[in-house]
């Protein structure tokens, strides 16, 4: 198959990796590829890394966060919180795999991320991974009484799944309790419908497939409806869009989920968001936080631009 034209790295990667096989074994080896590509070695900004759980509720339990905080905090210094809500379609992922990306953020943007461990969809099906993520957030106040942590200036992020999950905290955010001041989002999924012109294009053979969205979706939602926001919020009203905060979106030119990324941010902007969005050519989904990718224009321009404009003060 001839590929669109990409960087090196994301040809590489895409020549490589094989079909999606949503079996027991096939899920394993996805799992297993991952863990395995993503400890090649890489330069890993210096952070300091502590452990919370937070308790959800009677029937989810506790949920675990990873702290990251910059080494050299100054005495009485106080960093913007910035919660991130991790990717890989509910199958993949944790604080291990996206160690790079959250030491990247927490160094260069100079803040307090809190990686959420959300349960796999193995584990547990939706809401119950939105249902940790509102506990995190909602549990900001209390964590500022051991971190050094500035409530004027919380911050969300996410990629892929995660972007999902982070609009909905986002969209469900009160602006009498911690209004959020920005939201980054790295091609986030906003949407249930399988058939847009990204979908199509690239529906295989650019490391993310089509078939692997469609499966894990259906396998995540349980009893939602498809239309539920909580797994499509680019079904959000203009009403409910226009309580977002500043946004920032980046998107893949050969990913499945670029076109529902760019509409949402098309939405937004229609609401009297203030929003803007980048798609970055040549590279494909995960682009940020997979190793082997680090290298690329795409990600090396994506976190400089992701970095300062989370550091950046109106």
């Amino acid at each position: 198959m001839a590929l669109l034209s990409l960087e090196k790295a994301a040809r590489t990667l895409c020549e490589k990796t094989g079909q999606f096989v949503p079996t027991t074994i096939g899920l394993h080896v996805i799992k297993e590829r991952l863990a395995f590509e993503q400890a090649q070695p890489i330069y890993l900004h210096p952070v300091k890394k502590m452990t919370e759980t937070i308790w959800v509720s009677d029937e989810v339990g506790q949920v675990v966060v990873r702290v990251f905080l910059p080494v050299d905090l100054q005495e009485a210094e106080q960093v913007p919180p910035l919660l991130y809500l991790h990717g890989g379609q509910f199958i993949t992922g944790d604080a291990k795999t996206y160690d790079k990306l959250c030491r990247e953020l927490t160094a260069r943007a100079r803040v307090c991320l809190l990686f959420v461990e959300y349960s796999n969809l193995f584990e547990a099906k939706a809401p119950t991974q939105l249902l940790q993520a509102q506990a995190v957030f909602d549990s900001l106040a209390s964590l500022a009484l051991k971190y050094p942590l500035d409530l004027k200036r919380v911050l969300v992020a996410g990629d892929d799944v995660g972007g999902t999950l982070a609009l909905n905290v986002a969209l469900r955010a009160k602006a009498s309790n911690l209004p959020i001041y920005k939201l980054l989002l790295f091609y986030p999924v906003t949407n249930t419908n399988f058939d847009t012109s990204s979908y199509v294009s690239f529906a295989g053979g650019y490391y993310l497939t089509r078939e692997q969205m469609k499966w894990a979706l259906e396998s995540y939602r349980g009893d939602l409806d498809l239309k539920d926001l909580l797994l499509a919020p680019l079904q959000a009203s203009f009403e409910q869009l226009a309580k977002l905060p500043e946004t920032l979106i980046m998107t893949a030119e050969a990913d499945v989920t670029r076109d529902e990324a760019e509409a949402l941010a098309r939405k937004m902007r229609d609401a009297g968001v203030d929003v803007s969005q980048i798609r970055f050519q040549g590279i494909i989904h995960d682009f940020v936080s997979l190793h082997i990718l680090d290298k690329t224009n795409a990600c090396r321009l994506a976190m400089n631009i992701a970095t300062d404009w989370l550091a950046y003060r109106r």
